[in-house]
């Protein structure tokens, strides 16, 4: 069956609630990911990559370079060092999806360039049918697990009626590989074709990005290298979300001269560069002094630290501030919750997606 019938055809997989049950349960309790990948989007040939490989063993220094960029992946990604525990966290958190939810959940895998990407698509039986479509990319610390039992994620699907793709980045939770910032990127662009994708994939008419704080920074990273296609409306949300990498991490440390390791690493994620490229709709949410959700495009000074972030180390106020001419097709939300705290009411937020969308 192709994804298109496994979703929303007379034999869609949540027809019958006991085989469905039945199923999606073993699916969803094995650590492995799913075995055979239900698309596949490579970026280079196979050869290629076992002559890197061999490459990195022979040339000491290159391979010592690729164990560090990923070692230190390990921290930016996600304290899951030990892939085993990784793996099983996210595990136990899908143990506990309700399978009588309206919500009907379908776990897949998604292979690009040897990596194996461990995935989750959401929606309900009323909505697999109208194309459209969210693409989460996960903050820090966090597996694609969490939103399936976050009810304010549900809340902001519910309001758009739509869909949405969860995936993990490799060497996180079930999926394999480690982390590696080229390898992030890859796995976002490969969700991002699968969902547009007519003729083999999922052939979405409407995807809406949501990018949470490092989630965001991986958003615009693939999106660098991505061609937008003409036949799709597209809206990118970026949620409380950093400037670049070095400054978070200058932040933390205190030290800037610490921090500058993080450019010959390969870890400094620019979200500024990448959201100034980006020719389709933005809407940029950051934490400030407002009581209620509020339009901040010419306020900056109401930005404020949201408790990881600071306000200078925010994408939002890094562009508003910024000199040089970027893209004018961006909202800037002005949000009262600090940087992990759900929205309490995503109206606002999903008013905005629907007008970017309308404009199209």
């Amino acid at each position: 069956m192709t994804i298109k019938q496994i979703l929303s055809s007379e034999n869609a997989f949540y027809k019958h609630q006991s085989v469905y049950e039945n199923v999606t349960r073993r699916e969803l309790d094995s650590i492995k990911p799913i075995e055979r990948p239900i698309y596949t989007h490579n970026t280079e040939s196979k050869l290629w990559r076992v002559v890197k490989d061999i490459f990195s063993i022979i040339i000491f220094p290159i391979g010592l370079c690729r164990l560090i960029h990923s070692v230190a992946g390990t921290l930016v990604v996600q304290n899951a060092s030990l892939t085993k525990r990784s793996a099983a966290e996210a595990t136990e958190l899908r143990k506990e999806v309700d399978l009588n939810d309206a919500w009907k959940v379908k776990r897949i895998s998604v292979a690009v360039d040897g990596y194996i990407i461990d995935a989750t698509i959401i929606g309900k039986a009323s909505t697999f049918r109208n194309g459209r479509w969210v693409l989460a990319s996960n903050g820090n610390y966090t597996f694609y697990e969490h939103h399936l039992q976050n009810d304010s994620f549900k809340q902001i699907l519910s309001h758009l009626d739509g869909n949405a793709i969860l995936f993990n980045y490799p060497g996180v939770g079930s999926s394999t590989g480690m982390p590696n910032r080229n390898a992030m990127a890859k796995a976002y662009r490969a969700m991002l074709h699968f969902l547009e994708d007519q003729e083999n994939g999922i052939g979405a008419k409407e995807i809406i990005g949501y990018g949470h704080s490092l989630g965001g920074g991986v958003q615009g990273d693939a999106l660098l290298s991505h061609e937008l296609k003409p036949h799709v409306k597209y809206v990118f949300v970026k949620s409380r979300t950093f400037s670049d990498v070095c400054t978070v991490v200058s932040d933390f440390v205190k030290n800037d001269r610490l921090a500058s390791l993080v450019k010959p690493l390969g870890w400094n994620i620019s979200s500024v560069e990448s959201s100034k490229r980006l020719k389709a709709p933005e809407i940029i949410m950051q934490t400030a002094a407002v009581t209620d959700y509020a339009d901040i495009s010419n306020r900056s000074n109401l930005i404020i630290d949201d408790g990881v972030i600071s306000a200078k180390a925010s994408l939002a106020k890094s562009l508003l501030e910024d000199t040089n001419p970027f893209n004018g097709n961006k909202y800037f939300l002005g949000v009262p919750e600090s940087h992990n705290i759900p929205l309490r009411n995503p109206t606002h937020l999903v008013e905005k997606i629907n007008e970017m969308l309308a404009r199209q």
